[in-house]
């Protein structure tokens, strides 16, 4: 059986670190004022560039992060790292509520 070429395997998308860490003083600040959703909208005259969402998940013990290219994380209370996130329909309305 011959060895996959280098450009077939597939990345696994991760957020950095010092993306984690940037992120976690909203996580936080958002949880003191007990906020679900906390969002940060870049925008560029009226047109909004990028956003990134915090979703407060406390019966999982855990905040989903939807990054500005629409992957989903979650990041564990207390953890280092975040893992990605497969989204699915039922995932999206427990988080939304409505």
């Amino acid at each position: 059986m011959m060895k996959k070429s280098r450009n077939r395997r597939r990345r696994i998308a991760e957020l950095t670190a010092n993306d984690i860490i940037k992120c976690q003083f909203f996580i936080t600040e958002g949880r003191k004022i007990n906020a679900h959703k906390v969002e940060l909208r870049f925008l560029r005259g009226d047109n909004v560039v990028a956003s990134v969402a915090f979703f407060d998940d406390a019966p999982h013990r855990q905040t989903v992060i939807r990054w500005h290219d629409h992957r989903h994380y979650t990041l564990q209370y207390g953890a280092k790292e975040a893992k990605p996130l497969n989204m699915t329909l039922a995932k999206w309305k427990t988080l939304n509520n409505d």
